[in-house]
């Protein structure tokens, strides 16, 4: 019979990728891993809902690190593409006797040999899986976009106009004077985003008009934004 739920796996990553992909790499830091690259049929469990968790052995002692838990997983033939890893780089070294995995043998590895011990991919049991996630703590809630159109400027420290970042956006005046010209701020809005920018005041009569022609290169060069698969209409 099917598996009614797609078990998580623990798999390693080897000390040459991880030293070449991470060289500067410290405990704590949250890697932006996305993609683990593997063809192993052993690996074929994975499915809906499954976590991937990536640990690698460090020298000189054979410390076991969790180097990512790759969520959202998606299979396209070479490689497994999840969403970024939010989950930090922890020293799990003191549950390795505590790891049992769905065979209920744990690790077992000689000295030395940590690393090869864990080449093929393992299933780990609830319990293992909540034993990491609990060493790793609770990732940071997932970024969420304020409601509005996406702000296109950048920041710019250098303009010796106010930047109208999102960030400076706030402390921001609607008019400026600066070398002895008056500015207004002014804005233009398409698919969803919004370009800020400032006109000299003695163009305040023509003001419209340069909106206008701002909001026309717009339309021009932006695609309309996708939305959310729960947002399209007719969804239910």
């Amino acid at each position: 019979m099917p598996e009614l739920v797609a078990p998580d796996m623990m798999v390693i990553v080897s000390k040459a990728v991880f030293d070449k992909d991470s060289p500067a790499a410290k405990l704590g830091a949250v890697l932006p891993l996305k993609v683990y690259r593997s063809a192993s049929k052993h690996l074929s469990r994975l499915g809906a809902g499954s976590r991937l968790f990536l640990v690698t052995v460090r020298p000189p002692a054979e410390a076991l690190w969790l180097v990512a838990v790759l969520e959202e997983l998606k299979f396209d033939g070479e490689k497994w593409q999840a969403a970024r890893n939010r989950y930090p780089l922890t020293d799990i070294s003191a549950l390795k006797s505590q790891l049992k995995f769905e065979s209920g043998k744990g690790i077992v590895a000689a000295k030395g040999a940590l690393g090869m011990s864990l080449q093929t991919p393992r299933v780990l049991s609830p319990q293992d899986a909540e034993l990491l996630l609990r060493a790793a703590g609770s990732p940071p809630p997932p970024r969420v976009r304020a409601p509005g159109p996406i702000n296109l400027a950048a920041h710019d420290a250098t303009s010796p106009l106010p930047c109208l970042c999102s960030k400076c956006l706030p402390g921001a005046a609607e008019t400026v004077e600066v070398a002895g010209a008056s500015y207004l701020r002014a804005q233009a809005e398409a698919h969803g985003r919004v370009l800020r920018f400032w006109v000299p005041a003695e163009l305040k009569a023509e003001l419209p008009a340069v909106r206008q022609a701002v909001l026309a290169r717009m339309q021009e060069n932006l695609k309309p934004l996708k939305q959310p698969a729960g947002d399209k209409q007719g969804s239910s």
